[in-house]
């Protein structure tokens, strides 16, 4: 349990400590001490008719990398009002991708996409629209990062 503790811990340290003591004592110091947590790549497949996973669970404020890869034999849509909408909370990490349909990228069979970004507590749901892919959607749900005290 105590090992458990000290990842916790240094957790909490990379989270919150973690920029303001880069000003403090330098970049280079601290640079390789909380690699460990750096932005974690999701692969979500696009297949008939499918999306794999369907429920994606991360946390506020933590940088995240979406990799979409359309791995059927037709094309698909990754549509998301909340990820790519005008009132959209997120923060992207990378040129914003370029929509080729309102809140959406079409992938054609064999085409991947990546989204590097950071977004704030809440729900993001996403689906293919095309005719005949009814049931082909998903979610990604971003929850609060939990705060404790350390003793």
């Amino acid at each position: 349990m105590e090992f458990w503790k000290r990842i916790e811990r240094q957790h909490w340290i990379c989270r919150n400590a973690l920029p303001g003591l880069l000003w403090v004592i330098g970049f280079p110091v601290m640079q390789g001490s909380c690699e460990w947590r750096g932005p974690s790549t999701i692969i979500v497949t696009a297949e008939e008719f499918r999306f794999s996973p369907t429920r994606i669970e991360w946390e506020s404020d933590q940088p995240l990398r979406l990799l979409i890869r359309n791995q059927g034999r037709e094309r698909h849509v990754f549509h998301s009002q909340e990820l790519f909408g005008p009132d959209a909370n997120i923060l992207w990490h990378q040129p914003r991708v370029a929509l080729q349909e309102a809140n959406a990228v079409v992938l054609e069979p064999g085409q991947s996409i990546e989204l590097y970004f950071t977004a704030s507590a809440g729900l993001y749901p996403f689906r293919c629209w095309i005719k005949g892919h009814t049931g082909m959607e998903g979610t990604i749900l971003i929850r609060d990062f939990p705060t404790g005290s350390f003793e």
